[in-house]
């Protein structure tokens, strides 16, 4: 297996579906070329393992840590830059080579972890690597042409224009294929099945053709529709998979801009983006309905460019709330925009999932409100004017704290949402090992117990009903 290992990992940021930053048929070979492979109770040594664990080491090492850190990227072209000019790829064995070791190399693999987690469980408790919580991560070095090549072969484009959107060419469906062979003829993947891999699934449309042959694997996502529009019975579930947040869609709004922003937020509510959207964001044109010329209420049809995004930010920074309601999916990069703009969110999506929810409570920085009454006339704008200004102010000083969870940038920082996604991670690998060892015991077509990642027919049911 070519590849090395590091000490942290950073995934790859989500955009909003409606974004054209990314080439959405790229997106997919991408996903597929970020793949990590990972597993606790590791007994090698490094100086850290997850950017929390990194960050520790570096204070007690430097006790001056900001004299030498390198300044924060928060550009992703910037960083993506960076990473094409300073790094190669490195040679990596092909698909045929891996899949001539067959079962061998599967079950080495197997037996090494087992002696590196057997050494960790029964060593010397007062070792701090051997705490169980600690992630080794594996980060496959994908043959060039999954990564390298298409990222210098987009590279003017993406500088030129910010736009990827994918120009309908077949040609991404069969590296797509190519990639899934490389991926899954892997030992580590053979040996899971793929349950202790991390797919990041930037958009609900990434490699539709082949997710019925990864949906093991732990999906990094930008949304859970629950609804079945975007993903298929079985595919996505909580306990699985992790949901990101998207990359605001404008500036951060510091300590100072906070400030300085207090006295001029004079509108209520305040809403730029489509008024109209299919499935569960048709809400939004009962919304606009219901509020229609309402004193202190802002509502407006957004624009894309550097135009819509001002007009955006500056309506933001001067409104006490932000409207937040479905869209296609149930999320939207609106929800942290209105975050890092210090603008108190007013979410009315009812199959909303969101990002480190294990880590944050929402319900200190957000109000939620269920459709049905959001749609009811005057109930909205009064429920809001009702609010205590006590607990207003609560909900601004903690949406001050809570921005820095939100905002990627390279290198990762502390509590960042790079750190916050190992983070959760983390704790999942006992039931990713639960399942791993579980499914490497059982007689094939034995009675098992049931979970939504052992139902073996749910695509095919799922295709049947939609027929």
């Amino acid at each position: 297996m070519a590849g090395k290992y590091f000490a942290s990992g950073n995934p790859r940021s989500s955009h909003s579906p409606s974004s054209p930053s990314f080439l959405v048929a790229a997106l997919s070979l991408l996903a597929l070329a970020s793949i990590f492979f990972f597993y606790a109770f590791s007994s090698y040594r490094c100086p850290a393992s997850t950017p929390f664990d990194a960050s520790v080491a570096r204070e007690k090492s430097n006790p001056n840590p900001k004299s030498n850190a390198a300044a924060p990227e928060y550009s992703f072209v910037a960083s993506l830059e960076k990473f094409l000019t300073s790094r190669r790829p490195v040679a990596a064995e092909s698909s045929s080579a891996a899949a001539d070791a067959g079962g061998a190399a599967v079950k080495a693999l197997d037996d090494t972890i087992w002696e590196k987690e057997t050494e960790r469980l029964y060593g010397d408790p007062a070792d701090p690597w051997s705490v169980l919580s600690v992630v080794r991560v594996y980060v496959y070095e994908m043959p060039a042409k999954f990564t390298y090549d298409l990222l210098w072969l987009f590279r003017n484009t993406y500088k030129e224009t910010a736009n990827l959107t994918s120009n309908g060419s077949p040609v991404h469906r069969l590296i797509e294929q190519e990639a899934l062979k490389w991926v899954t003829d892997q030992p580590a993947w053979q040996r899971s099945e793929g349950r202790d891999h991390i797919l990041p699934v930037h958009h609900p449309w990434s490699f539709k053709t082949v997710r019925r042959f990864m949906k093991k694997a732990i999906w990094l996502l930008p949304d859970m529709d629950s609804t079945g529009n975007w993903y298929k019975p079985g595919q996505v579930w909580l306990e699985k998979d992790l949901i990101l947040p998207y990359v605001p869609n404008v500036d951060f709004c510091d300590a100072k801009c906070f400030v300085e922003n207090q006295s001029k937020r004079s509108t209520l509510l305040f809403f730029r983006g489509r008024l109209k959207r299919n499935a569960g964001g048709k809400i939004r044109s009962r919304l606009v309905e219901v509020l229609h010329d309402t004193e202190g209420v802002v509502i407006e049809q957004g624009s894309s460019g550097e135009a819509g995004k001002a007009a955006a930010q500056n309506g933001m920074r001067k409104s006490l709330f932000c409207l937040s309601p479905a869209g296609d999916t149930p999320s939207s990069a609106r929800l942290f925009d209105a975050i890092v703009s210090g603008c108190i969110p007013v979410i009315v999506s009812d199959e909303l999932e969101l990002p480190f929810e294990g880590i944050l409570d929402y319900r200190k920085i957000a109000l939620f409100v269920s459709s049905s009454d959001a749609v009811q006339p005057g109930w909205l704008v009064n429920f809001l004017k009702s609010i205590n200004p006590k607990r207003i102010r609560e909900l601004q000083v903690n949406l001050a704290k809570y921005s820095r969870h939100f905002l990627y940038s390279s290198p990762a920082q502390p509590l960042g949402p790079e750190d916050l996604t190992w983070r959760m991670i983390a704790g999942k690998l006992v039931n990713i090992k639960l399942h791993t060892q579980r499914s490497q015991r059982l007689v094939q077509g034995s009675r098992s117990l049931c979970t939504c990642e052992c139902r073996p027919d749910d695509d095919a049911r799922s295709e049947d009903k939609l027929k």
